[in-house]
């Protein structure tokens, strides 16, 4: 079994790539301790027995073949379920002839699904990955600097400045009070500027897009108003987070970050709900699918609840469902359709954002999917 010790989009596009002759099974395990874990695992383990039941109902050869691989892989749902691991998501592919088999875990949860495709059913992980992008976290005292990254609802310390511009103890007693306080001023803001400019370098090798900056009263706006543009449009303020455990601290950025994830989304369908008929932007699945076809696409957003559904062309061509390929060419009909976009998507490099609600919201015409345009 590989076990994937970091998820990102080129693991992603890896797995995209894999196939098998009998077909993978994708499982998502929701191990979220807030949840009933015994209910979740049940339905786990019926959603598999349920999938078992249709390929025995079937009655050819090969749907014969895919059940009794079922049964022979079922044990491997034990190890998920019940296996030593801390994750609140829970994710493994089994590949069910060739009896290979990806696992990985991550902090943020997941809905409980499985699904029998030709290959991985990748779309969840993507949803993981738009919610969960790296952060950095900066978190300041008189003492000290902590700058931590958060990634896929996991907090870990990167760095740690300690504040090298205090006064020594024979200068105290001799001083004036106002000279002491100029100095302890000064000594602070050269120490903010060291933070900030240490922050700024990790953000653009790290490719953090969002900075969360804490210092409490005294020290939280100083510290913001050092980061350059462009970064400083994306430091996040919270004076709450100093004297925090790790625990504590972890769930509090998170929180913190998914708001401003929610915000950002709805930022990002009013922009595509403006700009429509601009040029700019696709709207609906026919432009949408024409723009992916043609690489045009910078930013793909569909609505993650809604199941697309459109043909593939024989040169692997997309279209919405009820559109004729050019040229009377052949085109199947495909019922896994968001799978596909996805897979465009990342073929050509195009950023995805998965966003709940958005054929309910202001992208309601266009069923939720819509697009940026790179030209």
């Amino acid at each position: 079994m590989d076990v994937l010790e970091r998820l990102d989009l080129d693991t992603v596009r890896d797995l995209s790539q894999r196939t098998d002759r009998l077909g993978v099974v994708s499982l998502y395990f929701n191990a979220d301790p807030t949840q009933n874990l015994q209910v979740q695992a049940i339905d786990l383990r019926n959603r598999y027995r349920l999938l078992q039941r249709r390929m025995e109902a079937d009655g050819s050869q090969r749907y014969r073949d895919v059940a009794a691989a079922l049964e022979r892989r079922r044990p491997l749902i034990e190890t998920l379920i019940t296996g030593v691991a801390s994750g609140r998501g829970r994710i493994m592919f089994i590949g069910l002839d060739g009896d290979w088999t990806v696992h990985f875990e991550c902090m943020m949860p997941v809905t409980n699904r499985v699904v029998l495709d030709d290959g991985p059913f990748i779309h969840p992980l993507v949803e993981v990955l738009d919610e969960g992008r790296p952060a950095g976290v900066v978190v300041i005292s008189a003492d000290d600097a902590r700058l931590l990254e958060w990634r896929l609802g996991q907090l870990q310390e990167i760095s740690r400045i300690a504040q090298p511009f205090g006064q020594a103890p024979q200068e105290r007693a001799g001083q004036m009070r106002e000279q002491r306080q100029a100095r302890e001023r000064e000594g602070m803001q050269r120490f903010l500027t060291q933070v900030t400019a240490t922050a700024t370098e990790l953000a653009e090798e790290r490719g953090w897009e969002r900075i969360v900056v804490s210092g409490g009263q005294r020290w939280t706006e100083p510290a913001k108003t050092r980061f350059g543009p462009p970064l400083r449009g994306k430091v996040l303020v919270d004076r709450g987070l100093g004297g925090l455990d790790d625990a504590a601290l972890t769930a509090a950025v998170s929180a913190r970050l998914h708001r401003q994830h929610k915000y950002d989304e709805q930022q990002l369908l009013d922009y595509l709900c403006d700009a429509g008929g601009t040029g700019d932007v696709a709207l609906g699945l026919s432009e949408v699918t024409a723009a992916l076809n043609a690489g045009r696409v910078d930013h793909l957003v569909y609505d993650p609840a809604v199941r697309y559904v459109g043909t593939v062309g024989a040169d692997g061509s997309l279209y919405a469902d009820g559109e004729i390929a050019p040229h009377s060419h052949a085109a199947t009909k495909d019922s896994r359709f968001t799978e596909r976009l996805v897979d465009r998507a990342l073929a050509t490099g195009a950023r995805i954002s998965p966003v709940e609600g958005a054929a309910d919201a202001v992208l309601k015409d266009a069923a939720g999917v819509a697009a940026v345009l790179r030209w």
